[in-house]
């Protein structure tokens, strides 16, 4: 109710009592703790209150399916199943998130919608592969187990069905076991731990082996004396390898485990007992387990907050530990390498921490064409507009206490230097005036986190108004130009004109208003007759001819009433004739007012006329004097006797103000009608005398006591410079590397205008934006690992094998191990600890190897698998072959058991593409769209008829991983 806006206001609605067939009646008849409520609250909506509310939308959840009508379900899913998915839709403040009426968000847009059709897609089951032929039966005889495995061919998806088993297990039966083999069973024990070889072992062997190389060093360098300084180099190598493990101290051992042959008495009997093709291994080489070690903690460091803030009065600080020895053949990994905690800086000379504010630049000029190019873009090159319109400011961050912290250095150097003096105590209110004259210097936008300010708000730019005036007045008696000389015989008659309404600008934009008419006999004072005394007949008669006496006033050439002694030497109005009725004579009406004159003046073709007239009231009785005849009750007198030469001064527009310094009256700290100035000036215009549809005539042609001033005193408005800001500082080149090629990158620096010059002031700098080229930040390196070549096969030493058989031959299952460092890209070396970061996972240090027998078959390494060409189907191969005594073993060129060539399909990528998304609202075909003629809805044609729906469509393969949309045959729309 009433104009106001926002909350508070009251809705009503009638409510009356009705009959069930529709009729009304007695409020009595309905039950009253019933009856609704006819007045609410409501909220009353305005224009500026889009600024503060805006609907809030929500995420949409999860797709949901349509109970169908129907109870059958389709028996297979093709496209999917129909769904629905909702939303949440409020309306809040934009300021604290606090719910709204929806009533008002939808004054402004409607509301969004709630709901919307989507695609569930086919429930996809899991598919397997066919199960793999049975594995051989677990015993040799007697009961054993088999199985046999598949593998997931597609997973389930979209709550299909989960995979069956993948592996089967099923009873075997072989051939039953002789009644002696099963008296005796064999048990094999656990692994030993990894013990390390005797020192005399390794030292042993180790002489063996320098004495070889000793040999075979002496025969090189009898063929090759440069080869020393190749080994030398090697060595050299070989030195700073080990250097670098010193993280991964690789030690190998070895480790057994008890097989036994037990009979059903659980007594020990030789293994010759327990008959068995191959017998487990009871010892194998194995790598030394070793814990991670890292070193102590290292100092904290210093805390991250310096300063005092009430907010986040806490910062933090960290330690560090290194790691002095990794894992080796452990679970554990190591313990963590960094530590962090809450910390506060502590002191008494703690300074309050930076804080950061908003600051604006001053409102920008009142324009109603942006507003008008958001509806109409031909509207918006419109110049003088008025209206509603809109203004702008930009904003920027500063530094909120950049003086308060660098009065409170001041004062902290001072205290320091003890040069303080207590009359200078009161220097402190001095820093308010710098708040308000200094401009702070802008920084990134990002430290400021409060809430942003509106850079916009309307305005109104008032239309101009036009200049309206009156009718012209009657023109006056013939005056002197100027009454203090009447001695003069030059008089004026004028006529005058008044403003009915101000034009935008002022009166100066008004045409003239009086003119004026040269006339002779001029009078300053004359008499007027404002009325006419009662009819006194002639000879004292009751009734018949006599006169009136006329009352008269005396005025001045403006109209205005004045002393009745100055109009002394004016003509009195003489007395009036008239006729007392006799009561038998004709009654006639007064005389009417005086027409309007027929012309305004006087010339040789044009004559000024007015008339007036009266009626016949009553016709006379007998003896009674006659009614006159119809020409008497009209007459006609001259008007407008004055020639048609009418002047009048016209005045030209004000010129520039000029400042006057003879004018000192008038300072800085002037006013003038409200308005604050520096000066005081003088205008000037021309005014000239002009004959009405002549022109330019001679000044003494107007009336000179009339003409308007030529020079008027006016303010001079302050000159405001341009006001800068400080420039910003330089933004930060990048820190780091770079990776990759080097792009250089620019730094820039920028100010902003708070302050736009105005009248005369200082101009604004051209550069505002400044800019150059950072220094060429060194390339990131990258980082990997370098594995060096395997060590020899070290196997389980002999004095623990040499009760197997064949110990007397140095062959068999090892371990060895290699060396790995961490490398630049470019080869470089690199820490350790730069791999242990950004190199990946760490290589492998040991692995098992084989040092054949004299009957075992020796070959080259596998070549590596040839390249595919791309199709599907294809096969690649890779070959080895035999070396040396194996060439002429039988068994080894046996193929089936030792293939020399080994095949394999090439990867065949399959690609499927399956629906994603909702589907799109329905699109109508460019060209087809059929217009329905009288169906409008808010002023636009509807559009209907038989359209399309979209949906996505990705592409994955054959793991269920997507990929790019160009591999599947349907491309995504």
């Amino acid at each position: 109710m009433g104009d106001e806006c926002g909350p508070g206001g009251i809705q009503t609605r009638a409510v009356w009592c009705a009959h069930v067939e529709g009729w009304t009646t007695l409020p009595t008849n309905c039950k009253q703790p019933e009856r609704p409520d006819n007045q609410q609250s409501c909220f009353r909506v305005c224009d500026w209150h889009k600024e503060l509310y805006d609907w809030q939308i929500g995420t949409w959840d999860q797709c949901r399916p349509v109970l169908s009508r129907s109870h059958e379900k389709p028996q297979e899913c093709l496209r999917g199943e129909d769904g629905i998915q909702t939303r949440d839709i409020t309306c809040i403040q934009k300021s604290n998130g606090v719910p709204a009426e929806d009533v008002i968000c939808e004054y402004f847009e409607p509301k969004p919608r709630q709901e919307q059709a989507c695609l569930i897609p086919c429930r996809q089951d899991c598919i397997v592969a066919e199960f793999a032929p049975w594995t051989e039966c677990s015993k040799t005889c007697g009961s054993g187990l088999q199985h046999r495995t598949r593998h997931v061919v597609a997973p389930p998806q979209f709550g299909g069905s989960a995979c069956p088993n993948l592996t089967e297990f099923q009873v075997c039966q072989s051939s039953p076991c002789a009644a002696e083999e099963s008296l005796y069973s064999l048990s094999v024990g656990p692994w030993s731990v990894c013990s390390v070889p005797h020192s005399r072992q390794i030292r042993q062997a180790r002489k063996r082996g320098k004495s070889k190389d000793r040999e075979k060093d002496r025969e090189k360098a009898v063929r090759d004396p440069e080869a020393r300084e190749l080994i030398k180099k090697k060595r050299n190598r070989n030195r700073q390898n080990r250097q670098d493990n010193k993280y991964w101290d690789i030690q190998i051992g070895y480790q057994t485990r008890q097989v036994t042959c037990t009979h059903r008495n659980g007594k020990t009997a030789a293994l010759s007992f327990c008959k068995q093709d191959k017998l487990p291994i009871t010892f194998q080489s194995c790598v030394i387990t070793k814990e991670c070690q890292v070193s102590e903690w290292s100092e904290w460091t210093p805390c991250s907050k310096t300063c005092f803030d009430m907010t986040t009065p806490k910062g933090n600080r960290t330690r560090s530990r290194t790691i002095k020895q990794l894992p080796i053949g452990s679970e554990s990994e190591c313990p963590q390498l960094e530590e962090t905690e809450q910390c506060i800086t502590q002191g008494d000379g703690v300074a309050p921490c930076i804080t950061y504010g908003w600051r604006t630049t001053e409102w920008t000029e009142c324009r109603v064409d942006p507003l008008l190019n958001q509806q109409d873009k031909r509207r918006g090159n419109q110049t003088a507009l008025c209206g509603g319109g809109i203004q702008t400011r930009e904003m920027y961050c500063v530094q909120a206490n950049e003086n308060l912290l660098s009065y409170l250095n001041t004062l902290k150097e001072k205290e320091e230097s003890q040069s303080q003096s207590k009359s200078k105590a009161s220097a402190a209110p001095l820093l308010s005036i710098t708040f308000e004259i200094t401009a702070s210097r802008p920084v990134d936008r990002r430290l400021c986190t409060g809430p942003l300010p509106s850079t916009s708000q309307l305005c109104h730019i008032p239309c101009p108004t036009e200049c309206e005036t009156s009718a012209w007045s009657a023109w006056g008696p013939c005056t002197y130009e100027n009454c203090d000389d009447p001695q003069a015989k030059k008089g004026f008659k004028l006529r005058k004109r008044r403003i009915t309404n101000e034009p935008t600008g002022g009166t100066g934009n008004c045409p003239h208003l009086l003119e004026a008419i040269p006339c002779e006999e001029p009078s300053c004072y004359d008499w007027r007759i404002v009325g006419l005394e009662e009819c006194v007949p002639d000879n004292e008669k009751p009734c018949g001819p006599g006169t009136q006496v006329p009352i008269v006033i005396c005025v001045n050439s403006d109209g205005e009433e004045v002393d009745r002694q100055l109009c002394r030497d004016a003509i009195y109005p003489i007395p009036v004739v008239c006729e007392a009725p006799c009561p038998k004579d004709c009654v006639l009406s007064m005389w009417s007012v005086w027409s309007s004159c027929s012309h305004t003046c006087s010339g040789k073709t044009t004559e000024g006329k007015q008339m007036r007239a009266r009626s016949i009231l009553a016709y006379a009785g007998e003896g009674g004097v006659q009614c006159p005849n119809s020409s008497a009750l009209q007459e006609t007198r001259s008007c407008n006797e004055h020639s048609c030469t009418v002047y009048h001064w016209q005045t030209g527009p004000w010129g520039q103000c000029i400042e006057d310094a003879s004018v000192s009256a008038f300072n800085s700290s002037a006013s003038w009608n409200g308005e604050a100035t520096c000066s005081v000036g003088m205008q000037t215009r021309k005014v000239i005398c002009v004959r009405v549809n002549v022109g330019q005539v001679g000044p003494k042609k107007c009336p000179e006591n009339l003409r308007p001033e030529t020079v008027r005193p006016c303010l001079l408005p302050c000159r405001r410079d341009c006001i800068v800001t400080p420039f910003s500082d330089w933004t930060l080149c990048p820190s780091s590397c770079q990776e990759g090629d080097v792009i250089v990158k620019k730094q820039s620096r920028h100010r902003v205008i708070i302050q736009l010059p105005a009248n005369g002031g200082r101009e604004c700098p051209d550069t505002l934006f400044e800019e150059k080229e950072c220094e060429a930040s060194p390339i990131c390196y990258s980082y990997r690992w370098k594995t060096h070549k395997w060590r020899r096969c070290q196997l389980v030493p002999w004095y623990v094998r040499q009760d197997s058989p064949g110990a007397h031959e140095t062959c068999g299952p090892g371990l060895q191990a290699r060396a790995i460092t961490c490398r630049r890209q470019d080869g470089g070396q690199a820490d350790i600890s730069e791999c242990l970061k950004y190199a990946g996972p760490l290589p492998s240090l040991t692995q098992t190897c084989q040092i054949p027998c004299q009957d075992d078959c020796q070959f080259t390494n596998w070549s590596k698998f040839s390249s595919c060409n791309g199709d599907c189907g294809g096969v690649r191969t890779r070959k080895r072959t035999l070396i040396g005594k194996s060439k002429k073993k039988d068994k080894c060129r046996n193929s089936q058991l030792y293939p020399l060539i080994e095949n394999q399909f090439c990867p065949c990528d399959k690609y499927s593409a399956q629906p994603v998304g909702n589907w799109s609202d329905c699109i109508l075909p460019e060209g087809k769209v059929e217009v329905l003629l009288g169906m409008k809805v808010q002023g636009d044609i509807k559009e209907c008829g038989q359209g399309y729906r979209y949906q996505a469509m990705a592409c994955y393969d054959q793991n269920s991983r997507l990929v790019e949309t160009s591999r599947c045959n349907s491309h995504g729309i």
